[in-house]
């Protein structure tokens, strides 16, 4: 027993002596509980809503207000044509869309059932259902106002307001159309964070990377040449990923494949060189293990990758902007789901243009510094 305690002691001062491991255990769970607790939130508030009024009388306007009511849904965008409410929800600048007819309050006091048009994006099969479930719950309530009136006057009871749903992109709401553009970004991620960083770090504790700063490369060429061969082997894996999702799942690819390729390198680009980076703040092959995870762990929650981003907190919703897959899945489930093209999407591609070159300059910098040193 005297030997398994001295042992033990011997284990807690290389935790103690660590500088880099401590910090990571305790701060891996403070985020984990952080995330799991602010961002894991299925209850949709203020949904992005187009809306296209024809009527401009009280019956819309009512109904406008019951939809806003309690944060429900947020109006984004009040369109000038039924197809620019299609393409708001094309855009992103809302997710829910609806088309009020014109006439409506003569409808109503015909008694005349007033059909309107809502389109919602369904690439998250559960928000379309949320969204759905929200947008039937106030026009229940609006058509419960109407009905009392008639039913005290001795009319007819049938319903004034009735939703056409469309429900679009993935009109069968399937799961794995929703997951598979994530879970491209995901392997990405962990892929080429955790292969480059290992890698440096292995080399660094055989005394190889010793060798490697005392030749004349420079600082960011090591790290390009480090990165270039991943790079490869990472793009290649992302298309084996895209083409299992695309046979056995029957995810389609609406949009440029081209464009699709373009954000994927981009984004194995910058990770690559995240991996790089933290490389040069780890020692060890188990410091770059955490320091992989505490990367990786934004990309789970923050990314839209399963958690409805119009679900988190304000904060969280500004933090997510800073998460480069978020970026990447936009682009992914833009060009596969919606068919959407560069005018669209430009912004993310850009996003992730920064990332790439911001990583790349802090991993070569660091890598200057370890020469210096």
């Amino acid at each position: 027993m005297n030997r398994i305690l001295a042992l033990a002691e011997k284990e807690f001062l290389q935790i103690r002596r660590d500088h880099v491991l401590p910090r990571l255990i305790v701060l891996l769970p403070s985020l984990m509980l952080l995330l799991f607790g602010y961002a894991i939130n299925f209850t949709l508030k203020g949904i992005p809503l187009a809306v296209h009024d024809a009527s401009q009388d009280r019956v819309s306007q009512t109904l406008l207000q019951e939809l806003t009511r309690e944060d429900r849904f947020h109006l984004a965008l009040q369109a000038k044509t039924p197809e620019e409410v299609v393409r708001a929800v094309d855009r992103g600048q809302a997710r829910v869309g609806l088309v009020v007819p014109a006439g409506a309050l003569e409808k109503v006091r015909r008694g005349e059932s007033l059909s309107l048009e809502v389109y919602v994006d369904g690439t998250d099969p559960n928000f379309a259902f949320q969204a759905q479930a929200a947008l039937r719950k106030a026009i229940q309530e609006v058509n419960a106002r109407i009905l009392l009136g008639r039913a005290l006057a001795g009319e007819s009871v049938l319903p004034p307001l009735s939703p056409s749903l469309h429900t679009l992109y993935n009109p069968e709401n399937k799961t794995a159309w929703f997951m598979i553009p994530g879970i491209i970004g995901l392997v990405l991620t962990m892929f080429t964070v955790l292969l480059t960083a290992l890698s440096i770090v292995r080399e660094a504790e055989s005394r190889m990377m010793e060798s490697l700063l005392a030749s004349p490369l420079r600082p960011h060429e090591m790290v390009l040449g480090k990165v270039l061969p991943y790079l490869f082997i990472a793009f290649g894996v992302a298309l084996l990923v895209l083409a299992l999702g695309h046979w056995v799942f029957g995810v389609p690819v609406r949009g440029s494949l081209a464009l699709l390729l373009l954000a994927m390198f981009l984004f194995v680009l910058g990770s690559l060189a995240a991996g790089v980076l933290i490389s040069t703040l780890a020692r060890t092959q188990v410091q770059a293990v955490f320091g992989t995870y505490a990367y990786a762990f934004p990309t789970i929650f923050l990314s839209g990758f399963v958690f409805p981003i119009d679900g988190m907190p304000r904060l969280f919703q500004l933090l997510s902007y800073l998460v480069p897959a978020r970026y990447l899945i936009e682009v992914l489930r833009g060009v596969m789901l919606k068919g959407v093209g560069l005018g669209v999407l430009w912004p993310h591609l850009l996003a992730l243009a920064l990332f790439s070159g911001l990583v790349l300059f802090l991993a070569s910098a660091r890598f200057q510094r370890q020469v210096a040193v």
